[in-house]
C-alpha cells in the first residue's frame, strides 16, 4: 500500500494512528491485510493534506461527511472544497468596517442569487469574494456588481466542465480527490493564463511585434 499510494510506511502508520485510515484485517499478531478501499482512502487523505493543505482535523471532518450516508454526493464533495483555503473571517461586529462588509456581502449574494447560482451564505469563497471586492473599492478600483458579473459568467462554464470530469469518477473517494485536485491545481493555471492574456492584449494594444518563432525542431 505504501508503494502504490506513493507515501512512506511511516506515513501510512501515522494516518492509521490519527484515524484517517481504517485498520486492516489482522492476518497475524503483527500483520494486517489491506484492500483497494484502503488504497483509495490513502490517496484521498494524501490529496487532502498535501494538495489541499488541510489540517488533520479538517481532513477528519471531510472523511466523516464522506462516510455518512445521510449526506448526498453534493455535500460529500462540497465539504472538501469548503475546507480548502483561503478561509476569510468577516470583521467583528464592533469593527467600523463591518457595515461596509455587510453591504458588499449582500451585493455579492444578490448577484449570485440573481444569476441562479445555488450557494450557501457560509461558503468560504463568498467571504473571499466579499473581501476582494471590498479591498478593490477601498483602494478606488472598479469592483461594481456588473464588473464581477462578467467574471462570474466566464467562470461558470469552466466549473461545469470540471464537474463533468469529476462525474467520470463513480467512486466517491476518487471524486473528492479529483475535486480537490481541480480546485487547487487548476487555479494557478487559470491565473497564469489570465496574466499571459494580459501580456497579449497589451502587445496588440501598443502594436508590439510578435516574438520570433521558435526554432524548427529539425534544425
Amino acid at each position: 500500500m505504501s508503494d502504490r499510494g506513493g507515501v512512506s510506511v511511516a506515513t501510512v502508520k501515522y494516518y492509521l494512528r490519527e484515524g484517517l485510515l481504517a485498520p486492516g484485517t489482522p492476518v497475524t499478531a503483527r500483520q494486517s491485510e489491506y484492500g483497494e478501499e484502503h488504497l483509495r482512502r490513502l490517496r484521498l487523505v494524501r490529496a487532502l493534506l498535501t494538495v489541499g493543505g488541510m489540517t488533520i482535523q479538517q481532513a477528519r471532518d471531510v472523511l466523516a461527511v464522506a462516510d455518512d450516508p445521510a449526506f448526498g454526493r453534493h455535500e460529500r464533495i462540497g465539504i472538501a472544497q469548503y475546507m480548502l483555503g483561503p478561509q476569510i473571517t468577516p470583521p467583528d461586529a464592533s469593527d467600523p468596517e463591518r457595515a461596509r462588509w455587510d453591504e458588499v456581502f449582500a451585493e455579492m449574494r444578490g448577484l449570485l442569487t440573481g444569476m441562479g447560482w445555488r450557494v450557501y451564505d457560509e461558503a468560504p469563497a463568498l467571504a473571499a469574494l466579499t473581501r476582494a471586492v471590498l479591498t478593490l473599492r477601498t483602494l478606488g478600483y472598479r469592483g461594481g456588481v456588473e464588473d464581477i458579473r462578467r467574471y462570474a459568467e466566464v467562470m461558470h462554464p469552466i466549473a461545469a466542465e470540471e464537474y463533468g470530469v469529476m462525474g467520470e469518477y463513480p467512486v466517491l473517494e476518487e471524486a473528492i480527490e479529483a475535486a480537490v485536485a481541480y480546485t487547487v491545481l487548476y487555479e494557478p493555471i487559470m491565473l497564469a493564463l489570465r496574466r499571459l492574456a494580459h501580456e497579449d492584449v497589451s502587445a496588440h494594444l501598443y502594436r508590439i511585434p510578435p516574438p520570433p518563432a521558435p526554432p524548427n525542431s529539425s534544425s
